[in-house]
């Protein structure tokens, strides 16, 4: 009796956590994705600065994937190595009214993608020992839920206040930063378990920055499915870093788009996006293989510049493709979180996997921004977006040849 109501407690307390997370860090996280826009539009940024911003963010994820790769090791340390990254990733936005430039901003932007995903490690194995595997998915997707609706709220007064304003998005930009980090009183109240040793952990070397590579190769060559699944993603998410320089000059010049167009698009449609499908992404985790949920994936984000690329002609398209990058990006957040935890069997920790989704994500980011504002400066960035579409479909194609022409591919 007394363990059911501690695991209750748990279960509890983290999902208050996990909640407050996400409900805090909404505006923020809305504001941030319209950073790029506003170093152009407000601030004049050029595109090497441009080209910068989209480098270093993806970059620095090869740094984050060292801030967890002990954590396998050293699970007593979950909840400080969540809480440290959660609050230095949001710092330097504090002190941006003394530091008023495009290139302290592109630094504070740098910071927040090294913390951002230096802590998803720590928080998936958190809700892997606090949340029971058949609840896992149903509470990681309600809470990102109910963030986008409270996005779509935020998308009826955010774009008006920045037209009106000229530097509106400067007050926005601290506020949300502290509101944020708010949330670290409720993860400081998270309970864990006495931590257990892992049951399938891969061989040790003396060489601490060479130990986190060779756990993530050990787990490519004995799992094929979790090879799979990242090369899946390497391929596909090559082509979205690809046309992340494109995206922001493709806005600004080709179309002309006002803060209002944009926010009605990032929070409104892609909110919609994101609101209609989390229910049917949830239910296909539990029910479809990983490869699987990869492949549609990869296809809805091959879809949304090319359809992008019709808002040129009627600015009606700009509004259906952010709606299926929500769709996609749903599916994408709920399936690059949870994979560490679908992966990982009961006795082993998660945050291996969730640390070699990292690392990945910081290897293609090492190449893919960079191609990308060279070809946008070279060739504009509608030949940009038609190649990243092209690469995101090849992805969805590598994994279609391995899923049906090969063997069925599970994901535990």
């Amino acid at each position: 009796m007394e363990q059911a109501l501690l695991k209750t407690q748990r279960f509890n307390k983290t999902r208050v956590a996990l909640l407050w997370m996400h409900l805090a860090n909404e505006p923020f996280v809305a504001l941030f994705t319209l950073l790029g826009f506003i170093l152009k539009k407000d601030l004049g940024a050029s595109t090497l600065q441009l080209s910068v911003l989209a480098i270093t963010s993806p970059v620095l994820a090869v740094f984050s994937f060292y801030w967890s790769a002990h954590l396998t090791r050293h699970q007593h340390k979950l909840l400080p190595n969540l809480i440290g990254a959660w609050i230095l990733g949001r710092l330097p936005f504090l002190f941006f009214p003394w530091f008023n430039s495009v290139w302290y901003l592109i630094f504070a932007a740098a910071v927040y993608k090294l913390f951002y995903r230096a802590g998803t490690p720590a928080l998936m194995e958190i809700l892997k020992q606090n949340v029971e595997k058949n609840k896992r998915a149903w509470l990681f997707s309600s809470v990102y839920l109910v963030s986008f609706l409270e996005s779509l709220l935020l998308g009826l007064f955010v774009g008006k206040f920045l037209d009106l304003y000229a530097h509106g998005w400067k007050i926005l930009l601290v506020a949300t930063a502290l509101l944020s980090i708010s949330s670290v009183i409720f993860q400081k109240r998270i309970p864990l378990l006495q931590p257990l040793p892992d049951k399938n952990m891969p061989p040790q070397t003396n060489n601490g920055l060479i130990q986190p590579w060779k756990d993530c190769l050990y787990l490519m060559k004995t799992y094929p499915a979790f090879a799979t699944f990242q090369w899946g993603f390497m391929i596909g998410g090559f082509g979205l870093m690809l046309i992340n320089p494109a995206l922001i000059i493709y806005y600004a010049d080709t179309l002309s788009l006002s803060h209002e167009n944009l926010t009605t698009a990032r929070y409104i449609f892609m909110g919609l996006g994101v609101l209609c499908s989390t229910f049917l992404w949830r239910k296909a985790i539990s029910t479809r293989t990983v490869s699987h949920l990869t492949l549609w994936i990869l296809v809805g984000f091959g879809l949304f510049p090319l359809v992008l690329l019709c808002a040129q002609t009627k600015l009606l398209f700009l509004y259906i493709a952010f709606l299926l990058y929500g769709i996609a990006q749903a599916g994408s957040h709920l399936l690059w979180h949870l994979s560490g935890t679908l992966f990982a069997s009961e006795d082993e920790s998660s945050s291996k996997y969730t640390g070699a989704n990292v690392l990945m994500v910081g290897i293609r980011g090492l190449i893919g921004p960079v191609l990308g504002g060279v070809f946008t400066a070279a060739f504009g960035p509608v030949l940009v977006l038609t190649l990243g579409a092209f690469i995101c479909f090849l992805g969805a194609a590598f994994i279609f040849r391995s899923y049906f022409k090969k063997n069925p591919l599970k994901s535990s």
